[in-house]
């Protein structure tokens, strides 16, 4: 008689589980930043690829499969996702993509751009072997900053519960996160999220490198362009990861060179050994981090812990370079003045560097209050990211999220109304008239609601996503679609009264003076619509390069137009102002900043005679005279301004900067009249004001309401 010996069924279960983790040895390949267009030529960027994927798909032994982390297209047009899947012929191996700014930030229907043209979701995870592969999304639409939408974060952090703590996982996507030029502005909730797994290896892309680095201890790896020779090969067995650097040109000092027959060899080609990464979980030390903040200084304090002698700590403060610390027994100190630092919320990055390279960051939250220096009214969080403009009409305070809302809050105490849930992101600036509030959302849709009880009143649906915002002028709401259609409906019943074809994208809020709209798109033209009848009255093409030809990247598309004294006043990405009269479209001026960086993103403010602008990536706004065009005064806030566009109120402007930071700046005079910091999240949106208080909100989902005047001010900026 043979003996059996019982085995309960739940052990079985852990023992194949088990044996599945053990299993290993494969190899996998990271690529980024393909960058394809139109031209398959030879030496063009397809060209290129199509000679990679044909090497990476004969390396001995054949990948798995490749990860590319974003960039797969340069535009986002569906010729070059054309041409990008006759690239894709050449590669033999399966690919798992993830999106770039360049996929979604010019995309003709934007994100869903993407996912038609590579035919894979924004993000997505899989098991292979013994680790678990995660994609993510981290672009903004219309875009070029980084961030992870809380959609995401909720999904990931589900995802990361099933696999487990000791699993290794591998995470790759666009945006780098972890060095010191912020790319993701919510970079810490993604790293808090993922501290308890085991996290082996970021794959990142964006900024062109073959370069590594180390996030909490973790190594990330980037590359340059695939289409500029670049990619890394992971060797996978059961106890580690081995990577290898494929690159053009001579190898960087002090580099492992990698002698090995399974990858093929050419005289300009350098293979480099890496890294190699163990997959058991590491466990990083324990070591803490404090600032205490008086009115003159910081003093910023990292107590040792597990951290050795040898360690180099450093700490940097928001977005700025790190600043060494000074070792002092068990601890490293150091102290910054916050002469240079503006009231509101910071946060101060502590970071130590061992000797092995691993590098661990704590950041610490600090809210800095100065005398006569403004302080919030209130402050909420919206649970969704703004890149809007905020709408301040009748009773209410508006506010749509590209978590798909739009949110209708008390003014008074920022306390929220009613919230209306669309099926998409929704980018649209709302348009409130007759105690109804109009917008579109990229679920195709243009929604009603009633601007005191929110019951939606009417929605149509368009034949693509509505990034635009509306405007409504006799009876008819005007609307853009990117289906490339502009769409007239009964503001009343929603009902079509007409449609008009063009040729391009809308993104960017509609104007009106009553008796046209006013619109800019991506094929570089600003319209006048009749918008009783849908007729098209004029059309003016603007958006050139240095040498004079009109280009899309130029087009009036980004920036909303305003209206004012006869003219409608738009700019254009090469940062010209334009003013033209509203009845003919006839150029009455131009104006842009001589010899300086230039960028038409921001929208133009008429009031009271005078335009308001920040035109420059280099935060500086300017004033001039609406009937000449006449410059009045500039201003330099010292911090890059992108989409956010002036609101006035109690004789001042306000503006904010993609860093968080909040400006007020007299009207008549261009100084600064304060400052005022927000919590981490780009700062994209546009503020909306009443008569004593301004309101603005940032990718963060965090809302603030400030007071418009502030009698007196603190030092609150370099001079």
């Amino acid at each position: 008689m043979t003996f059996r010996p019982h085995v309960p069924v739940c052990v079985l279960i852990m023992l194949f589980a088990l044996i599945s983790l053990a299993r290993a040895d494969f190899r996998f390949v990271h690529t980024s930043d393909p960058h394809v267009n139109t031209q398959e030529s030879e030496g063009s960027n397809a060209w290129h690829d199509a000679q990679r994927y044909k090497e990476i798909s004969v390396l001995d032994p054949q990948p798995a499969f490749i990860i590319q982390t974003g960039d797969i297209v340069e535009v986002g047009t569906v010729e070059e996702y054309d041409v990008y899947h006759r690239v894709l012929q050449h590669l033999k191996v399966p690919r798992y993509d993830a999106p770039g700014n360049h996929d979604v930030r010019w995309n003709p229907i934007g994100k869903e751009g993407y996912v038609k043209g590579v035919g894979q979701p924004l993000y997505q995870s899989w098991d292979y072997e013994n680790v678990h592969f995660v994609t993510l999304d981290s672009t903004v639409l219309l875009q070029h900053w980084g961030h992870i939408s809380q959609e995401q974060l909720d999904w990931l952090k589900a995802d990361l519960e099933k696999v487990g703590p000791e699993r290794p996982v591998v995470i790759g996507f666009h945006h780098w996160i972890g060095r010191e030029k912020v790319q993701v502005d919510n970079e810490q909730k993604l790293m808090d999220l993922v501290a308890p797994y085991n996290v082996v290896l970021w794959l990142q892309g964006h900024g062109h490198s073959d370069i590594q680095w180390s996030i909490n201890g973790v190594p990330a790896i980037m590359q340059k362009g695939l289409y500029q020779g670049s990619y890394s090969v992971i060797d996978v067995t059961a106890d580690e990861m081995r990577v290898r650097r494929r690159a053009i040109g001579p190898p960087k000092k002090n580099a492992e060179l990698v002698r090995d027959k399974s990858v093929p060899s050419d005289p300009e080609v350098t293979w480099t050994e890496v890294m190699t990464i163990p997959l058991k979980k590491q466990t990083p030390p324990k070591w803490d981090a404090q600032v205490t903040a008086s009115q003159e200084k910081l003093t910023i304090v990292a107590k040792r812990g597990d951290l050795p002698d040898d360690a180099q700590l450093s700490y940097r403060i928001n977005q700025d370079n790190p600043i060494g610390m000074t070792a002092r027994g068990d601890e490293w100190v150091a102290e910054h003045s916050t002469r240079d630092l503006v009231p509101g919320e910071h946060v101060v990055t502590v970071q130590a560097v061992l000797s092995d390279g691993r590098a661990y960051q704590k950041p610490v939250a600090l809210k800095l209050e100065l005398p006569g220096a403004p302080k919030p009214l209130w402050s909420g969080t919206l649970n969704g990211a703004v890149q809007s403009r905020l709408v301040r009409a009748g009773d209410g305070l508006f506010v749509t999220t590209m978590a798909g809302d739009c949110v209708a809050l008390d003014p008074r105490t920022g306390e929220q109304r009613w919230r209306v849930k669309t099926g998409g992101p929704v980018f649209s600036t709302p348009h409130v008239d007759g105690g109804v509030v109009y917008f579109g959302s990229a679920d195709h849709h243009v929604y009603a609601v009633e601007a005191t009880s929110g019951n939606v009143k009417w929605k149509y649906k368009t034949g693509g996503g509505v990034f635009a915002g509306p405007a409504v002028a006799r009876g008819v709401v005007v609307i853009p679609s990117v289906d490339k259609k502009i769409y007239g409906l009964d503001a009343a019943t929603g009902e079509v009264k007409w449609t008009l074809p063009i040729g391009g994208m809308v993104q960017s809020k509609c104007a009106t003076d009553g008796e046209r709209v006013f619109i800019g798109d991506w094929v570089n033209t600003l319209r006048a619509i009749g918008p009783a009848k849908g007729e098209q009255l004029w059309e003016v093409k603007m958006g050139r390069t240095a040498k004079g030809i009109i280009a899309t990247p130029y087009s009036p598309a980004i920036a909303s137009p305003a209206v004012g004294d006869g003219k409608v006043y738009i700019t254009t990405n090469d940062g010209v102002l334009h003013a033209l009269d509203t009845k003919t479209g006839h150029m009455v001026w131009e104006w842009w900043e001589k010899d300086k960086n230039k960028l038409g993103y921001s929208g133009p403010l008429f009031h009271d005679g005078r335009i308001y602008v920040a035109i420059g990536d280099e935060g500086r706004t300017f004033c001039l005279d609406a009937a000449k065009g006449d410059l009045i005064w500039s201003c330099d806030t010292d911090s890059v301004i992108y989409d956010s566009s002036f609101a006035f109120a109690a004789g001042n402007v306000f503006i904010g900067n993609v860093s968080g930071q909040f400006n007020a700046i007299d009207a008549q005079s261009g100084k600064i009249a304060w400052m005022y910091r927000l919590a981490p999240g780009h700062l994209l949106a546009s503020p909306a004001t009443d008569e004593n208080t301004v309101y603005i909100a940032t990718m963060s989902g965090q809302i603030v309401a400030l007071p418009a005047k502030v009698p007196a001010v603190a030092q609150t900026r370099k001079e």
